[in-house]
Parts: C-alpha cells; sequence; structure tokens
C-alpha cells in the first residue's frame, strides 16, 4: 500500500506528541516495519518526529502540509485524529511522510515535459528567495527556492527549458493575445450593433416622437398628436409595449380633444354652435376669400321673457331647442353655420352668399319658426312663438370685419324689431347704414 501511495511512513502522534505507532520503510534500508515508539526498527522515524513536533501546535483541523529539507527533503501532510464529524477535540495526530526522490520527480516530468530536479542547498543570509535564471544559447535553466519549514538548508526546484520551447510558447501567447483582442472587437462590434439596433435605434424613434412639436390649425387650436409610429408598434419587445400603450393614450387623448373642443364650440342646451365658434369661422370666412360676399343673418325671438314669466324656464328651454333644430334643418341643405350667440338670440353664417339669397333664406327661416305653432299667448304680435331677423353682408358694409358685419345685422335687427317683429330686415336697405 505505501509502494501505490508513493508514501514512506504513517505515524500517530498522542496528545502529549508522543509516537504511538510508527509504520513505513526505513528510508536507508528500504525495509518495511511498524512499532509503537522510534526505537529499534524504527529508530529511523525519531529525527523526522522531532522535526515536526514544533510544528503540531499549529495544526488546524484542515491539516497542515510541510517542506522538509532535514533528516531528508520531504513532504509531509499532519492532520488531527477527531472524532467521524471532524468535531473535537484532537485526541493525537497523524504524520504522513512522503519523499522526495527520484518517482516523485518522475512523476512531475511526466506531468511539465520537463526536467525536474529537487534539491538542497544552504540557507542564506537573507530571507529573501528569488528566482535564480541562468541563459544558454539553447537552454534556460531555471531554479526557484521552496518554502522550507525544517532548520537548516532548504529546498530548490530546478528545471531546463528549451530556448527554442521558450520562443514557440511566447509566438503562441502572442498569437493568442492577437486573436483574443480580434475576437474581443467582433464581439464589441457585434454587442454595439444588437445595442443599437434593440435600444438604441427604437429609444431614439420614441424620444424624436415624444419630442415631435405639433403644428395648430386655421382657428389656433392645437392640434392632435401624431400617431406612434409602426416601427414602433410593430415591436415585440419592451419598446413595442411602450409604444402601444402611448397609442392607446394619444387615442384617449383625442377622444378626450375632441369632446372638450365639442363642448367649448357648442351650446350646451340646442347643440349649436356656441358664439366662440360662430366668430372664428366669420372671420376664417371673411379671411380666406375676401373677394366673395359673406352674409350674415341675427335672429331673436319675439317676446322671450314674457315667454319664459308665462310658462316658465323649462318650457322656455324646450322651445329654444325647437327653434334651434328647425333653423338647422332649414338651412343645412345650404351648409350654412346655425349658432346660439345669446339667450334667445341666434345667427346664422352665410360663406359667398349675396345680400338678396340671404334675404331668402331668413325669410324662409321666419315662417318655418311660425310655421311650428309653438303657443306665444302673451305675445303682442301673434299667438304662436315668432322671430325677428337682421340682415347684413359683406358687400354693404365699408372696412368689413367680423364684428362690422355683425353689428350690421344687430342694426337690422332692431330695424325688424321697431317695424313691428315677426319680419326680415337688411342692412343697408331697411336700416340706416352707419358706418357708409
Amino acid at each position: 500500500m505505501f509502494e501505490d501511495l508513493h508514501d514512506q511512513a504513517m505515524i500517530f502522534i498522542s496528545e502529549d506528541q508522543q509516537p504511538m505507532w510508527i509504520a513505513g520503510i526505513d528510508p536507508g534500508t528500504n525495509t518495511y516495519g511498524t512499532c509503537t515508539s522510534a526505537t529499534g526498527d524504527c529508530s529511523w522515524a525519531a529525527p523526522l518526529i522531532a522535526e515536526v513536533q514544533p510544528f503540531l501546535g499549529e495544526v488546524e483541523a484542515s491539516g497542515l502540509p510541510l517542506n522538509l529539507a532535514s533528516p531528508w527533503p520531504a513532504l509531509v501532510a499532519i492532520a488531527p485524529i477527531l472524532q467521524t464529524d471532524r468535531t473535537g477535540p484532537s485526541r493525537g495526530w497523524l504524520i504522513k511522510l512522503r519523499l522526495i526522490d527520484e518517482r516523485l520527480t518522475d512523476l512531475l516530468e511526466e506531468q511539465t515535459g520537463l526536467p525536474v530536479q529537487i534539491s538542497t542547498r544552504p540557507a542564506p543570509a537573507d530571507t529573501e528567495r528569488k528566482m535564480a535564471l541562468q541563459r544558454e544559447p539553447d537552454l534556460l535553466h531555471a531554479g526557484k527556492p521552496l518554502l522550507t519549514h525544517s532548520r537548516g538548508p532548504e529546498l530548490v526546484l530546478s528545471t531546463e527549458i528549451p530556448r527554442d520551447r521558450v520562443k514557440r510558447a511566447s509566438r503562441i501567447f502572442r498569437y493568442s493575445q492577437a486573436w483574443t483582442a480580434v475576437l474581443l472587437a467582433v464581439v464589441i462590434g457585434v454587442v454595439l450593433a444588437l445595442l443599437y439596433g434593440l435600444v438604441l435605434k427604437p429609444l431614439g424613434l420614441f424620444t424624436r416622437f415624444v419630442t415631435g412639436k405639433q403644428g395648430e390649425n386655421s382657428l389656433g387650436q392645437r392640434e392632435n398628436l401624431a400617431d406612434v409610429p409602426d416601427s414602433l408598434l410593430q415591436r415585440r419587445d419592451e419598446f413595442g409595449t411602450l409604444a402601444r400603450h402611448a397609442q392607446r393614450l394619444i387615442s384617449q387623448q383625442r377622444e378626450q380633444s375632441k369632446m372638450l373642443l365639442d363642448l367649448s364650440h357648442h351650446d350646451p342646451l340646442t347643440g349649436l354652435a356656441n358664439r366662440r365658434l360662430f366668430d372664428a369661422s366669420l372671420q376664417q370666412s371673411l379671411s380666406d376669400e375676401p373677394e366673395k360676399p359673406t352674409s350674415v343673418l341675427m335672429l331673436d325671438i319675439d317676446h322671450f321673457k314674457l315667454y319664459n314669466d308665462r310658462y316658465g324656464h323649462p318650457e322656455g328651454d324646450r322651445c329654444l331647442a325647437s327653434v334651434a333644430e328647425c333653423m338647422e334643418q332649414t338651412v343645412k341643405p345650404h351648409g350654412f353655420l346655425v349658432a346660439r350667440t345669446g339667450g334667445e338670440e341666434f345667427s346664422v353664417l352665410m360663406p359667398e352668399t349675396g345680400l338678396e339669397q340671404a334675404r331668402t333664406c331668413a325669410e324662409e327661416l321666419r315662417k318655418a319658426i311660425a310655421g311650428l305653432q309653438l303657443p306665444h299667448a302673451d305675445s303682442p304680435v301673434s299667438d304662436v312663438v315668432t322671430v325677428s331677423v337682421g340682415v347684413a353682408s359683406s358687400v354693404n358694409v365699408d372696412n368689413v370685419s367680423g364684428s362690422t358685419l355683425m353689428r350690421s345685422a344687430d342694426l337690422a335687427l332692431y330695424e325688424a324689431k321697431d317695424q313691428g317683429r315677426n319680419r326680415v330686415a337688411c342692412f343697408g336697405e331697411d336700416a340706416a347704414n352707419i358706418f357708409g
């Protein structure tokens, strides 16, 4: 067993650091023997025991390896004797000895492929142990002192390395470094390409989309956000998920903006355009085609206060809604804009319409509202709801603008009321042209 394990001896030491059992091969005679003390056939073990005894107090549970140069060059391993579960206290120590001989150096030569020699030399005066190199044309001699635990000489590991082998290894190392650098550059390039394609490019596209400026429409209102680019919506990663979520938010924002725009531009009671939308549309009509006539109507329900006093405000609201619906249905075929511009006041915008056509439409509206036959018992004009209408056209107004045109229609409306109500009056014909 000792020969198979390349071990020279096993020595059990008691707690009082005395040998209890020695088994091994005598290095001097190469004979195997066992003893209970370092005497007689096992006297060869006495110097070894004396050499390792100072280290027994330093042995931990994991053991302690030693390199000895005396009494022989050897490798020694000391392990505490513990219970099976590796708990203490220690009941002594087990010392295993392996000589540094030809068998060991042959094994090292087989593993390294280099000639190996482990020898002893007197320990130098200084404690610094340096590697000794000696160069020859074809060989490189190297010697390295080993950490030696015994007193006296120290162990030295030396070998001879062919110079061409060193050069070949150096060339292989440089080639390896070069190929490693090339491979690293390729890997970095691939990583950067993937990073650009998977992260930086979509991130930049999404950033440009988010920070992109939106324009305003002709009414000075901010346009809806643009759609998220399809290249982001079609992605199947986190950017695609974020893009689709952003698109849903944009759709919701559009719906809310449309709802708010409707609320800000339409009268909640009648559903008609309000004064804000009417004024903006009138100004746009005058600005887009100033050479073409633009006409406006201003309608007022006759004696509407008396109507509210007699029937109550809820019935008055229903009356306003009925008049608004009648007006919208009457002018809808012409594409004119009807708006509620006051309590019982309505206006009609007629782009590209002259005064005569506007007068005809105004009379048609007056008759249609009277034809609703909405009872108005307290009206001094008629027993049904009627309206008075003022008509103005840009061709009859100097320095025309939205405000001057509406003031002209308002003057015509007052003229219609002065003439007895339930009638149509045109600015410039039935009323005095204060702008002329």
